[in-house]
């Protein structure tokens, strides 16, 4: 299954592997975002690419990859958000200002000032070493320019298993009526995320996962087993 772009490596080697995962995570539990660039080519490829690693999933709040100066005020939206600024634009933001949600990825300084809702990387120590392990090691390889565009797009797939291993498991957990209406156990799917349990949670009770969810129909349950056949 290819669920990436060529844009991918150039994704891990701006932001390194432990910031990019940070991003994907709270990306899946739905927290504000702003992310903060030097040129717009940055803010676009990047923010792109990194929403495109949520697949199966689509993100369902407001998404402006490039948000212009007159309009700032969208940063206080009550819902959740993915935008990006310019720097020069930034300069007029006040951090402690901003909506007490909204956490700052700066792109160009690989840092994130992070509010009380960022979900830090919750995975249990050794599936989280292993997989900041491999994305470190293929970010080595791009900087050494020893990997080709069909390796990077395996990154993208890294992603992609990440992805099936946190909630592969939902079509275990999905009924549907008469009227091929789904309708998930939220219990039981969280509880049979394991360790990963309470993430699985928080990210179940989002609006991403719920359209994903109500999307599903009795002939596609399992969209994970259909991509690996058609892969």
């Amino acid at each position: 299954a290819v669920v990436s772009t060529q844009s991918t490596g150039y994704v891990l080697t701006k932001l390194g592997s432990k910031l990019l995962v940070e991003i994907f995570v709270n990306l899946m539990v739905e927290r504000k975002l702003l992310f903060v660039a030097e040129s717009l080519s940055d803010l676009t490829t990047i923010i792109h690419s990194i929403m495109q690693l949520l697949y199966p999933l689509q993100w369902q709040g407001i998404y402006i990859p490039v948000l212009p100066q007159e309009i700032l005020d969208a940063t206080s939206s009550p819902v959740p958000f993915v935008i990006g600024i310019l720097k020069e634009h930034a300069k007029t933001l006040d951090e402690e200002a901003l909506d007490d949600e909204c956490n700052l990825v700066y792109i160009a300084e690989k840092r994130i000032v992070k509010r009380p809702n960022f979900t830090d990387i919750p995975f249990n120590k050794k599936f989280r070493k292993k997989f900041l392990q491999d994305l470190k090691l293929y970010k080595g390889k791009l900087v050494k320019s020893e990997l080709n565009s069909e390796q990077t797009v395996e990154i993208g797939d890294m992603f992609y298993q990440f992805m099936r291993t946190i909630i592969g498991h939902y079509s275990d957990h999905v009924t549907f009526d008469e009227a091929g209406e789904s309708d998930l156990d939220l219990t039981s799917f969280s509880d049979a995320a394991g360790v990963h349990s309470e993430f699985v949670w928080q990210l179940s009770k989002t609006q991403m996962f719920s359209s994903f969810i109500q999307g599903l129909t009795p002939e596609s349950r399992n969209v994970f087993d259909q991509i690996s056949d058609d892969g």
